[in-house]
């Protein structure tokens, strides 16, 4: 048996019924029609016809095809301007899916603010709807938290539902951030630094048997920027105290030694994806 929605039932001006699962919703066509487009090009019709999106029952109710209740009441509290939806981490994908579905651009641009304020939270996820839906600054900056770990990462299961694009551009990044840090320590064999009183280049710092942290791919870029500033033009060496004074512990990422050859080290350089 079919209830009323308690809040998006307007018995008095309401002009069309939305039904989803057991719940009716009395609402404008005029505020559906300015928030979507899917629904603006429906109402045009004289007489709109049944889709894969919707089926029309008597010109008068809109069926949601595959909707729950639930996803309906956000779509319309985002809509009205009386009623509010916050976005969550619980409901960004669901509201990605229905605004996408139904060409709500304001709700989409919604979703994607909340991305890059908090895509730190949970990059993958992040990392993924960005893909999906064409966000490119969050698809810049939470790509270099996920290759950050790549390899624990691309063993998610999430990991699984980024497009084959994705995929190869995140695998790429990781092989040219390997190759790039063996061309810059040949460009740069030269660059010294200081540990205790001992004078070493800036290659064998990094490829140091000793060094036991090395900077994660969302912080080199930074890491690189200092360096390069604090070189000086004449002989004398920088300190390691003075160059990673800025930098946290947590900022670094251990070395992974391979056993069978502990020379073979797995170093990489960081480079921006773009979406």
């Amino acid at each position: 048996m079919s209830a009323n929605h308690k809040i998006h039932y307007h018995e008095k001006d309401g002009d069309i019924f939305l039904k989803a699962e057991n719940t009716i919703f009395l609402i404008h066509k005029t505020f559906l029609s300015l928030s979507s487009e899917f629904f603006k090009d429906l109402f045009k019709l004289a007489k709109p016809s049944s889709n894969e999106n919707v089926n029309i029952i008597d010109g008068t109710t809109i069926e949601m095809n595959g909707e729950t209740s639930e996803s309906i009441e956000r779509m319309l509290s985002f809509i009205y301007p009386n009623t509010f939806v916050e976005i969550t981490w619980d409901n960004v994908e669901d509201l990605l899916r229905i605004s996408n579905k139904f060409i709500i651009s304001k709700l989409t641009k919604s979703c994607s603010v909340f991305l890059l304020h908090h895509f730190q939270e949970n990059f993958l996820l992040s990392f993924t709807l960005a893909d999906k839906y064409s966000f490119p600054k969050v698809f810049k900056e939470s790509s270099k938290l996920l290759l950050d770990d790549f390899q624990k990462y691309r063993s998610d299961p999430t990991y699984d539902e980024l497009s084959q694009r994705a995929k190869l551009k995140l695998t790429d990044a990781w092989y040219h951030y390997t190759n790039s840090l063996h061309i810059y320590f040949g460009k740069n064999s030269k660059s010294s630094a200081r540990i205790s009183d001992k004078v070493i280049t800036f290659s064998e710092f990094l490829l140091s048997e000793s060094l036991n942290f090395f900077l994660k791919p969302s912080k080199f870029s930074k890491f690189y920027r200092d360096w390069k500033l604090k070189l000086p033009t004449y002989r004398n060496s920088i300190t390691i105290e003075e160059l990673f004074k800025n930098y946290e512990t947590l900022e670094f990422q251990s070395i992974q030694l391979n056993e069978a050859n502990k020379s073979n080290k797995t170093q990489y350089i960081f480079i921006e994806l773009e979406n």
